[in-house]
């Protein structure tokens, strides 16, 4: 018999997302009737297959509201207060959302002189696999920025957007902050949705798990554990005290990072974080995601773009809102052990494409915010406001300076190369040299390119380069960027091939 009660994000100090229906739902015993009041309003429903659902139409913001859920017995009757009515967004991805205020530049005095009208739902970073998953799903509840030792652990990315949006529009914005370091897409989708180049991730693991038993390779896993908190240890140690931490330093004094152990019960496995975590939140109305991964799907960067349609596809359908908003975070400039290799360029232009042709995203270009040899950048401030603009702008329209400039076409004018862009009103901004276009001829060879900037144009030529094919505009994992537009925001990388096919 299933116990009567809410899922877990129901309770006190929550907030609900305005101007949608708000689905108020969770678990009972067949045949039970379940009548939620909220706001004057009333809705019943009947349990069925042991779970509960009523829909509240939209509403607008509001604070201090009250909430009763009764299945008619008073031993059960659900009492929530200091509900606000307002925006809520799901912060998802891995590390660089999931790097907490506390870390991040500027967040200790956030947290010390801050009054934000911000609260976050912390989901618990657990799976079934952990004895105590379900006691601390159930036990996490909603916490307000007023109660500073819980704010300092929240996603520094999340808050410093929710804050901004909260002073915009004026009303409470929730974070759902769920995201996982070290995960690629595929941990965030169900086998279903993984069709395409993504299914790679579950035929790797299912061919691993065909060599061994779960058994043995959960025990497998748990001494890999055991290794990495030692390691983890020591990292942590090592960018406390170190007077210019890098990662490559760490690696020097830590050694290498142990490389993670396929396991049922391995947090990274495809799916499982859908399963345990995404599954747990679904239906709860909110007004976007800000999506900032990537990262670790280096190892199969071609798979990216349908890896990254798969999770929106997925999510879209989880929440039954095929228009859900889904703002992705371009990944920024890293070089780590290869500066000037290509796999995150291939990321960066998988999420530009996502942009491109998945209605209702948005695309916050963060080249600038990255560092050279630190995995984890610690300016999340940038990336927050970012966030915040273009979320601003696509759920309400006209927030001027939202988007990085992007190119738009690309001429050909005998010798030269003229490029025409999105985004680029007043002209470019140049900081320092060299920019960082490269050109080439038929034989496919790219050389650096000449940037002669007028404007919103730019005009490109080479020495050497009489019949120009391609353009391209840092393809690599890290460069210096130099090219920005009247609002600061960097230039969109590019590639542009046209040459014709052999």
């Amino acid at each position: 018999m299933a116990k009567f009660q809410t899922a877990p994000l129901f309770g006190d100090r929550m907030v609900l997302q305005r101007g949608k229906n708000i689905s108020i739902f969770g678990t009972g015993e067949d045949g039970t009737e379940v009548t939620v009041m909220f706001c004057g309003l009333q809705a019943s429903c009947t349990v069925t297959g042991g779970k509960w659902h009523v829909v509240f139409p939209p509403m607008g913001a509001c604070r201090l509201m009250r909430m009763t859920i009764d299945d008619g017995d008073p031993d059960d009757t659900l009492f929530f207060e200091d509900i606000a009515v307002g925006e809520v967004w799901l912060a998802g991805g891995q590390s660089n959302m999931q790097l907490e205020l506390c870390e991040s530049t500027g967040g200790k005095e956030a947290l010390e002189n801050d009054e934000a009208d911000v609260r976050c739902f912390n989901m618990p970073r657990k799976t079934p696999y952990d004895e105590d998953y379900e006691q601390a799903i159930l036990s996490t509840e909603w916490h307000d920025f007023t109660e500073k030792e819980e704010a300092a652990h929240w996603s520094a990315a999340a808050y410093f957007c929710a804050k901004e949006m909260s002073q915009y529009l004026g009303v409470t914005v929730g974070i759902v902050n769920c995201n996982w370091g070290g995960t690629t897409a595929s941990c965030w989708m169900d086998r279903e949705h993984a069709i395409g180049e993504t299914s790679v991730f579950f035929e790797e693991y299912d061919a691993y798990m065909a060599t061994t038993t779960p058994e043995k390779a959960i025990e497998d896993y748990r001494e890999w554990e055991r290794v990495y908190s030692v390691w983890a240890k020591k990292r942590e140690e090592y960018f406390a005290t170190a007077e210019n931490p890098t990662d490559t330093g760490c690696e020097e004094v830590c050694g290498l990072k142990p490389r993670n152990k396929p396991a049922p019960c391995n947090p990274k496995r495809p799916g499982l974080l859908h399963e345990c975590l995404i599954k747990r939140i679904a239906p709860y109305t909110i007004g976007g995601v800000w999506w900032y991964q990537g990262e670790n799907d280096e190892i199969h960067p071609e798979a990216y773009y349908t890896s990254l349609t798969n999770v929106i596809r997925n999510w879209r359908d989880d929440w039954n809102d095929d228009e859900l908003t889904f703002i992705i975070a371009q990944l920024p400039m890293y070089g780590g052990k290869d500066p000037d290799g290509t796999s995150w360029h291939i990321i960066r232009q998988a999420q530009m494409r996502a942009w491109r042709t998945i209605r209702n995203t948005g695309l916050v270009v963060l080249l600038d915010c990255g560092e050279r040899d630190n995995l984890h950048p610690f300016d999340k401030r940038t990336v927050g406001h970012r966030f915040a603009m273009q979320a601003l702008d696509i759920v309400y329209g006209g927030c001027d300076g939202a988007y990085a400039p992007t190119v738009k076409n690309a001429i050909w004018r005998g010798d030269m190369v003229e490029l025409q862009f999105d985004n680029a009103r007043g002209g470019f901004k140049i900081v320092g040299e060299p920019l960082g276009f490269e050109i080439c001829g038929s034989d496919g060879n790219y050389v650096p390119a000449i940037a002669d900037v007028s404007g919103e144009r730019i005009f490109l030529t080479a020495d050497g380069i009489e019949h120009p094919c391609g353009v391209k505009y840092l393809c690599k994992n890290y460069s210096e960027i130099h090219v920005f537009n009247g609002f600061g925001l960097p230039l969109a990388p590019f590639c542009i091939d046209n040459r014709l096919p052999l």
